[in-house]
């Protein structure tokens, strides 16, 4: 019996060739797009999960309630960790961790690394197990180094590295370590990544900041002991912080600020590890936090995508199934039950469904490397074997051939014999059923399309908004770990001196923008001054910073070689300035420094040395006590791209062992908007998507409305009527679907991207006309659509029409 229902299928697969294949296309598309849409989001949700201890390990983050907002930070004094530990019983393990690079030499190898600065408890929280060394204390002594796998094959090839020396260069002065250990190389999908770790204390400014409760430079974790609850152990915090802290809490008080529900105005919270990856309110771990927003993003445009293509194939089995009416009529005749019926519409629908599905996961394949390169996914076909994807297919397989098969199967069932027979079934006016597809398919798609022309429009802001500087005309040149970065400023700046191409050259702490690096930082000082608390990025630059930057003077002057006191000079934005006072500050003294105060000798104008998601604040150039991570090269607008070959070729004559890593200024700033940018690109395929397979479903539609109203047509021609009335007429009743869909989607999309657009200081109002924008895109769509259709049942002969009826 099961062998001659799928042969019968077959055939009657066959027969109806042209609809199925537009049937297995359309699914086919969908099943590519959510399978590498939802193996992207199952690997975000991911993160971190092999760590054993992953539900019991906590971050730290202070919580400062000020008066005109609340500020959240994950950078904590060096002090902190050994009191903590020492006042909590409630502690199983804590460790700091400070990030960094270093220069490794081993005989006449040298080679850059990623090195993390963490305490002994750090192996015993994280799972990275040891695979070669002391397994029981691998950082037990002050000279312990610990190397991941790479790093370990990187440094000694195939030799065993337990126990030998290397020299480790992180702070300009080289030192030595021994080999104690090799772990497993972490996972992709590890919010901590590293080559080398060493002991907290062995971090170059250790000494001084253990000192020192102000000064807040790494980030604190800690694992709970298992019958201590976190929520429990966060309230009890806040005695050690009032009694630590003190002077800092009557600080803010005094200028200010708001208490928390809890009457607490400074407070030390915990961030459970397991949320680290998606969260952006705080600084995330290695620059591999990612908003939960843009993974339900993609996790709402699969369930889009699926939802319309199962949509668009009921549409294409109901209209596939007017023109099987009279076979159904015939086989009821001939005696054919109800369950009959229902086994072979269904077992036809399975085939149709896994051709699509053999299909979409061979095109998924070949699709696979331009999604990972475009939206940064590490995921692989091979997930897919895993039992957890394994049952979801299935388990989804199996619910889209019951829903798209029972629906046109049970339709067709509900014919009168007598009728079909008689070939009246065509004349049936349309159901709400079909509609009420029709318009969410066309709803999801216009929602898609507004989200697209909104995000383009932020983005298009972002890269058009002044920001106060120049960055069309700067090379940023990140100097690395192999070269000292004042020294190589000054060499460098000297081989450039007199080049015709070169403008200005100096250097800073910190780049602008995201460089090739992948590294920002980030300085905060804070400082009472006439009884208030003051606070401050601080910028270390280098003579000519606003010169090379194009950032403008409004007040003073700049750093200059004229004058030896400006060692100790500061030049500060307008933000700043207002915050001391507002005018005439240049030539007063900062007492930044208790021993020597800080003298403020120019005022620039205010620029976004942050990006545009947050608001410009104060901001302090000193020229003394930051090393120069970058140097900045200003240059002539003619022959760019000669002159930035000439800045490389430069570097590399100068610097033969460093690698030169420079870009435009411009590019640093375009790629902060990484994220905006990814979204945009999978809300313009999400939408291109959708609209593709809900046109192949609206041609099938407007085919079977064709093929009810073929009588119609012709006596309309033989009347009188011209094409253009008729494409209009049969057209009608679509366009108006449409529009609905529209108008339905119309305020859900105002909603989401109002949502979304909260989360920029500087952003774009949504204008009426984007709403236009959608409508009139869908309607233009749909209606190229169903005119190919319209046109051709207008063109068709009457006689022949009327004949065939």
């Amino acid at each position: 019996m099961l062998k001659n229902y799928i042969k019968t299928a077959w055939r009657n697969l066959w027969k109806g060739r042209v609809f199925n294949i537009m049937n297995i296309i359309g699914l086919s598309v969908a099943v590519a797009c959510c399978i590498m849409i939802f193996l992207t989001v199952y690997y975000e949700f991911s993160y971190d999960k092999f760590h054993t201890n992953l539900d019991k390990i906590h971050q730290f983050y202070f919580t400062k309630n000020e008066a005109e907002k609340v500020e959240k930070a994950t950078s904590m004094p060096a002090p902190l960790t050994p009191a903590v530990k020492a006042e909590y019983q409630d502690i199983k393990y804590i460790t700091r961790m400070s990030n960094g690079g270093t220069v490794v030499r081993y005989g006449d190898k040298q080679l850059e690394e990623s090195i993390h600065f963490v305490d002994p408890d750090f192996l015993k929280m994280f799972t990275f197990p040891v695979v070669k060394g002391n397994t029981d204390a691998p950082l037990k002594d002050l000279n312990d180094v610990v190397l991941t796998e790479f790093a370990a094959k990187a440094i000694f090839g195939k030799a065993d590295p337990i126990g030998k020396s290397v020299e480790l260069n992180y702070s300009g002065e080289p030192e030595t370590f021994v080999v104690s250990a090799v772990v497993k190389d972490f996972p992709p999908n590890s919010s901590i990544g590293f080559d080398v770790l060493l002991r907290f204390e062995n971090t170059p400014t250790y000494q001084a900041n253990m000192k020192s409760w102000d000064h807040h430079d790494h980030s604190v974790f800690i694992q709970l002991n298992d019958n201590i609850e976190p929520a429990a152990f966060e309230a009890r915090l806040q005695n050690f912080v009032k009694k630590t802290f003190k002077t800092t809490i009557a600080d803010m008080k005094r200028d200010g600020a708001r208490p928390d529900a809890q009457g607490n105005v400074y407070t030390l919270n915990l961030l459970p590890f397991a949320d680290n990856h998606f969260d952006t309110e705080l600084v995330g771990l290695e620059g591999n936090s990612v908003s939960k927003i843009y993974v339900m993003a993609l996790l709402a445009i699969g369930i889009f995508i699926l939802v319309i293509a199962c949509i668009n194939f009921v549409n294409l089995s109901v209209a596939r199934a007017f023109t099987r009416a009279r076979e159904v009529g015939v086989r009821k005749t001939l005696g054919a039950g109800k369950w009959q019926l229902l086994t072979q519409f269904w077992i036809e629908t399975l085939l149709v469904c896994l051709f699509a599905l053999v299909l979409g996961i061979i095109m998924a394949n070949f699709a696979l490397p331009g999604f990972k390169a475009t939206f940064r996914s590490q995921v692989s076909m091979n997930m897919l074997l895993q039992p957890v994807q394994l049952v979801v297919i299935i388990g989804l397989f199996i619910l889209i051939t019951i829903i798209a098969g029972l629906y046109p199967a049970l339709l067709m069932m509900r014919y009168k014999t007598v009728m079909v027979l008689k070939g009246t079934v065509n004349t049936v006016k349309p159901g709400k059923v079909r509609n009420i597809l029709l318009v969410t398919q066309f709803s999801l798609s216009t929602l898609l399309i507004v989200c697209t022309l909104i995000t383009w429009q932020q983005i298009n802001y972002f890269k058009n908004k002044p920001l106060g500087y120049s960055k069309d005309e700067v090379v940023s040149i990140p100097v690395g770990n192999s070269v000292n970065g004042a020294r190589a400023l000054e060499l460098f700046r000297n081989q450039l001196n007199g080049q015709p191409g070169v403008v200005a050259v100096s250097g800073a702490y910190d780049n602008m923008g995201n460089g090739k690096d992948g590294s920002t930082r980030t300085s905060i000082v804070g400082f009472t001054y006439k009884g208030h608390d003051i606070r401050t990025n601080i910028q270390g630059v280098s003579y000519d910073y606003a010169k090379t930057m194009g950032i403008q003077i409004i007040d003073g002057r700049d750093f200059s070689r004229e004058y030896a006191t400006d060692s100790n000079a500061v030049v500060i934005n307008e933000k700043m300035a207002a915050q001391l006072g507002g005018k005439n500050v240049v030539g007063t003294y900062l007492p930044m420094d208790d021993k020597k105060p800080s003298l403020i000798v120019g005022v620039m104008k205010n620029f976004h040395f942050r990006s545009l998601r947050s608001e410009i604040e104060p901001l302090t150039l000193v020229l003394s006590g930051y090393e120069m991570n970058y140097i900045f090269v200003k240059v002539r607008p003619q022959n760019l791209s000669q002159t930035f070959n000439m800045i490389e070729r430069k570097w590399k004559q100068t610097f033969p062992n460093a690698d030169f890593q420079g870009s435009w200024v411009n590019e640093n700033t375009e790629r902060q908007y990484k994220a905006e940018q990814r979204l945009s690109t999978i809300f313009i395929s999400g939408a291109v998507i959708a609209i593709i397979i809900s046109c192949i479903g609206l041609l099938a539609i407007s085919f079977m409305i064709m093929v009810q109203r073929t009588k119609e047509i012709g006596i309309r021609k033989v009347l009188g009527a011209n094409i253009a009335g008729l494409v209009l007429l049969l057209s009608r009743d679509f366009l108006k679907l449409v529009l609905l869909a529209a108008v339905i989607a119309f305020p859900v999309a105002w909603w989401l991207m109002n949502q979304w657009l909260q989360s920029f200081v500087y952003r774009i109002d949504i204008q009426w006309w984007i709403f236009a924008l959608a409508a009139f895109i869908a309607v233009f769509i749909a209606f190229v659509t169903v005119s190919f259709q319209s046109i051709k049942a207008a063109l068709a002969n009457p006689v022949r029409s009327l004949r065939s009826e």
